[in-house]
C-alpha cells in the first residue's frame, strides 16, 4: 500500500531488484511482520537500507504439506502485510514497479517456487494466482514433479503436462523460472523460446560445481532468450572464498558467457541460506556493486544487474503473450 503523501511527481528512482526472497516463508515460520526490526534477512528495514525497491516475494510449498493450501497460506500472509503497511505495493508490470519506486515505495512481485504448488487442477490454480498478481512461475523445486525434472534429484525433462503448462504460462505473459530445474528441462524450455526465461537464483557451475548451478551451455541458452540469471548468495553455491568477491566472480563469469545483459540479482535471502561474508542481509548489497565497480563494470552495466536487465526480460515475456 502506497500512502497518498508519496503520490507526487515521478522521481526516476533507479531500480534495484532482488529476484528471489523467501521472506514469506519466514513470516509464516517465525510469525513475524514484514517490518520486524530483526529476524529477517529481507525484511523492509533491510531492503530499504540496501536500496532494494523491487522485491520478488516467493511462495514456496515445502515437501510435507498440502502444497496448494500452503501456497495460498503464504500469499494471504503477504497480502495482509501489504494491506497493513505503507510504502509497499504489488506490481503486476514493469511500469507499475517503476511507478511504485518513483513514489518512494517498494514494489513486490509474486513468484511461485515449484509447480507442485498448483495442485491437481493446475490451470485453475494458476489462473487464480495470476489474478492475484503472480508474475513468475518456477517449474520445479528440489524434487521433480508432474511437470518437470529437478536438478535436486537428477530428473528428466518436461512431461506432457509440463509442456502444456509452459505453453499456457507463455500465453499469459508469465516469466518461466528455471532455477532448480534439471539440465534437460532448462534446455528444452529455453531453446527456441518465444519469450525470455529466467533462472532467478542460480550461479555458474564452471566456478562452483553444484547441481544447483548452471553450465555454460545453460547460461548461453537462457541469455539467448533475452532472459537473466540472478546471482544466488547461498555460500555452498558460491564456493571459493564465500564472500562478496566470490559472488562477483560469478557475475563476471555469467557476463563473459552470456553477456552483461544476462546478469541479475537473486539473493535467496530468508531461504535458510548460509550467507557469504560481507552479505549478511539485504542491507549489505551495495558492497557487491562496489566490488563490481572496482572490477571495471560500467554504470550502465551496473544498472543492468541492479534491475534493468530483469525489467527488460519481464517486458519481453508480457510482449510475447497471446490470447488463449
Amino acid at each position: 500500500m502506497i500512502p497518498t503523501l508519496l503520490l507526487g511527481a515521478a522521481l526516476a528512482v533507479p531500480i534495484q531488484a532482488d529476484l528471489h526472497l523467501d521472506t514469506p516463508t519466514q513470516l509464516h515460520r517465525k510469525d513475524l511482520p514484514l517490518d520486524a526490526p530483526s529476524g529477517l534477512e529481507g525484511g523492509l528495514a533491510q531492503l530499504r537500507a540496501g536500496g532494494t525497491n523491487l522485491a520478488v516475494e516467493v511462495l514456496w510449498p515445502p515437501r510435507n504439506v498440502d502444497h496448494r493450501a500452503h501456497t495460498f497460506k503464504l500469499l494471504e500472509r503477504l497480502e495482509a502485510e501489504d494491506a497493513r503497511l505503507d510504502g509497499i505495493a504489488l506490481a503486476r508490470s514493469p511500469d507499475q514497479a517503476r511507478r511504485i519506486a518513483d513514489q518512494g515505495g517498494i514494489a513486490y512481485v509474486l513468484a511461485l517456487e515449484g509447480a507442485h504448488g498448483l495442485g491437481e487442477d493446475w490451470q485453475a490454480t494458476l489462473d487464480e494466482l495470476q489474478g492475484r498478481g503472480l508474475v513468475i512461475l518456477g517449474l520445479t523445486w528440489s524434487m521433480s514433479n508432474d511437470f518437470a525434472g529437478s536438478s535436486g534429484d537428477a530428473g528428466g525433462g518436461l512431461t506432457e503436462a509440463g509442456r502444456a503448462l509452459v505453453a499456457h504460462a507463455r500465453t499469459q505473459g508469465l516469466l518461466l523460472d528455471l532455477s532448480h530445474a534439471s539440465t534437460a528441462t532448462t534446455l528444452e524450455v529455453c531453446r527456441g523460446a518465444p519469450a525470455p526465461v529466467i533462472a532467478s537464483h542460480s550461479n555458474a557451475a564452471a566456478l562452483r560445481s553444484h547441481a544447483r548451478n548452471l553450465s555454460d551451455e545453460e547460461i548461453r541458452c537462457i541469455a539467448a532468450t533475452g532472459g537473466v540469471i540472478g546471482l544466488n548468495f547461498h555460500a555452498p553455491f558460491v564456493g571459493g572464498s564465500r564472500d562478496v568477491s566470490a559472488v562477483a566472480d560469478h557475475a563476471d563469469h555469467i557476463a563473459r558467457i552470456g553477456g552483461h545483459g544476462a546478469v541479475a540479482l537473486g539473493s535467496d535471502y530468508d531461504g535458510l541460506i548460509t550467507t557469504p561474508e560481507g552479505l549478511a542481509d539485504a542491507s549489505a548489497i551495495p558492497a557487491l556493486w562496489q566490488e563490481l565497480r572496482r572490477r571495471g563494470w560500467t554504470e550502465q552495466q551496473l544498472a543492468g544487474i541492479r534491475g534493468e536487465n530483469f525489467l527488460r526480460a519481464w517486458s519481453g515475456a508480457l510482449a510475447a503473450a497471446r490470447p488463449r
